[in-house]
């Protein structure tokens, strides 16, 4: 969530050997959402996808365990060869994105020295090591790769090459950075404008603007740098990058 997910769904749907349906995040496997709809309403989204054609989708409730549990299981018990992609962003960067996101639609009413809180959903969200562990102990890790959204903003050639190798898709041209939707797109049905690579990956968040106090920023950071710890223990990834997870 809020680590630029729409805007590699649309550069892989783009791929001629890829199908990926309008609605971007189906929610299927998370029981709070769309789960007692049944596998057909899944099988059904997918019904236009041509012979051959690799099937994928991009709901980032998947990657929220902590708060949608069971989500792993009922994906290997359904998927057990799926290939899993997931995108990362500096977790405090993410956070700060996340509860502007929120207070702009008026779903957060809280200040942020409020809400962002070692148990709020903000920080829970972002604990990847965490959540990359639930989805280890279902998957083997030659099945999930680890991106960072600064290198999809920063290089994005080179990371869609990774995700081709990994995906075993010839290579393909993508579009520079991320051209009109096609047509029937629901990206924006939360209210996200169409120029989703702009908007969450182009443009910085500017931390003055988002009004996070110190306080609430210190609470949290120990929880985050112990789950870099973790993520780069389970991944061997290079997150030097993060630094806003240590103190100013």
């Amino acid at each position: 969530m809020k680590a630029g997910a729409a805007a590699l769904h649309r550069q892989l749907r783009s791929h001629p050997d890829v199908f990926m349906p309008e609605l971007t995040e189906p929610n299927f496997f998370v029981t709070e959402k769309n789960w007692t709809r049944g596998f057909d309403w899944y099988r059904s989204l997918f019904a236009g996808a041509p012979e051959g054609a690799l099937l994928g989708e991009a709901s980032t409730n998947y990657s929220k365990g902590a708060i949608f549990g069971g989500v792993p299981e009922r994906l290997h018990s359904y998927v057990p060869d799926l290939k899993i992609i997931y995108l990362l962003r500096d977790p405090i960067q993410r956070i700060r994105s996340h509860y502007d996101h929120a207070a702009e639609r008026g779903r957060e009413k809280r200040s942020p020295e409020s809400a962002i809180t070692r148990r709020s959903t903000y920080l829970r969200t972002s604990l990847y090591g965490a959540e990359l562990q639930r989805y280890l102990e279902w998957f083997p890790s030659e099945q999930i790769l680890v991106l960072l959204t600064e290198d999809l903003r920063d290089d994005p050639e080179p990371l869609l090459v990774r995700v081709q190798e990994f995906l075993d898709l010839p290579r393909y041209s993508f579009p520079a950075k991320d051209s009109s939707p096609p047509r029937g797109d629901r990206t924006a049905r939360d209210g996200d404008p169409p120029r989703v690579w702009d908007r969450l990956l182009k443009k910085p968040v500017e931390a003055d603007a988002l009004t996070i106090p110190a306080p609430a920023l210190d609470r949290i950071r120990g929880d985050l740098a112990a789950d870099r710890e973790l993520l780069q223990r389970l991944v061997g990834i290079d997150l030097t990058g993060w630094q806003s997870l240590e103190r100013c």
